[in-house]
């Protein structure tokens, strides 16, 4: 049967709190609906009364014609939960607790077995299907918990928090089985945090406080998380003042040749002067020659060495 699931008027009260108040809403067939809201905002109350686990204070749930509250806390066979808890069985294996759902639901064994590995196989886990649950890891048990909630066809999957241990790629595979559900005319309704999650769904309700907050649907995805308004676009940043450029620095003075500045400052001592050239040195006068003595007598000491003129 394809047909909307309805909550009138919902309040709940337990320990003296107020959980909801006065929750109206619809979940429509075929379509998957996001639930957002903080922490303690009454999204596990709510997917709870409406699934028929918990009676209202006041008003009521009911998918169709009939209310889904029977009043023994048992959902009723159109109705399969994805717990956030997993609520898997310990001592059963993957397989065996998805088989066991089915059985409950009349089919037999052989036949249960059967869809139960084939739901496991959905979720790329069919291999796991021999061992305990206690052997699997968080992300699988989840994936576990999935293809049980899968697996019987309910008319109404009400899922808390599905891709909380799964990461992105998985997350996206749990999301296109999550939508083939609705495809074929159920009412999926997934509690999330994930924003991803709520981008991808086609109805988004949020709660605060117990309280709707945000019921859009249509072009409303990924509008608003956690109950709280979209962010408006950050203005563009500011561009930078240019930087000044820096003075260019005076040029260094030239060293001087050899022997002038190298290391002529050092220790921010100033360069030495260089040395005033050496005056030229004054002409030796000449040597006093010694007189001969035989010019006493005389006689020409070099007459000897002269010629005549007109010698040869």
């Amino acid at each position: 049967m394809t047909a909307d699931l309805v909550l009138t008027d919902v309040t709940h009260e337990a320990g003296g709190r107020t959980l909801l108040a006065d929750v109206a809403v619809t979940f429509p067939a075929g379509s998957m609906t996001a639930l957002s809201g903080p922490s303690g905002s009454g999204k596990t109350t709510l997917l709870s009364i409406a699934g028929g686990l918990v009676r209202p204070t006041v008003g009521a749930a009911a998918h169709g014609e009939e209310p889904t509250w029977t009043g023994s806390g048992d959902p009723r066979p159109d109705v399969a939960f994805v717990l956030q808890v997993y609520g898997l069985v310990p001592v059963l294996s993957a397989a065996e607790n998805v088989s066991v759902a089915l059985r409950a639901r009349g089919l037999a064994p052989a036949e249960a077995d059967e869809r139960a590995l084939a739901a496991l196989g959905r979720f790329g886990i069919a291999d796991l299907g021999a061992r305990q649950v206690e052997e699997l890891s968080g992300g699988q048990m989840q994936r576990v918990a999935l293809a049980r909630g899968l697996a019987v066809g309910a008319a109404v999957l009400l899922a808390d928090e599905p891709t909380s241990e799964l990461d992105e790629t998985n997350r996206a595979h749990v999301l296109a089985e999550l939508r083939a559900e609705a495809d074929r005319g159920a009412v999926v309704v997934v509690a999330t945090h994930d924003p991803a999650v709520v981008a991808a769904c086609d109805h988004h309700v949020s709660l605060d406080d117990g309280r709707v907050v945000l019921d859009e649907r249509g072009g409303s995805r990924g509008s608003a998380v956690d109950g709280l308004a979209p962010r408006p676009p950050e203005a563009p940043e500011a561009p930078r003042p240019a930087v000044a450029a820096r003075p260019a620095e005076a040029p260094r003075p030239a060293e001087a040749a050899v022997d002038g500045s190298r290391g002529s400052a050092v220790d921010g001592l100033a360069p030495r002067p260089p040395e005033a050239p050496r005056p030229p040195e004054a002409p030796r006068p000449p040597e006093p020659v010694a007189p001969d003595p035989r010019a006493d007598d005389g006689e020409d000491p070099h007459a000897a060495f002269r010629r005549p003129p007109g010698a040869p």
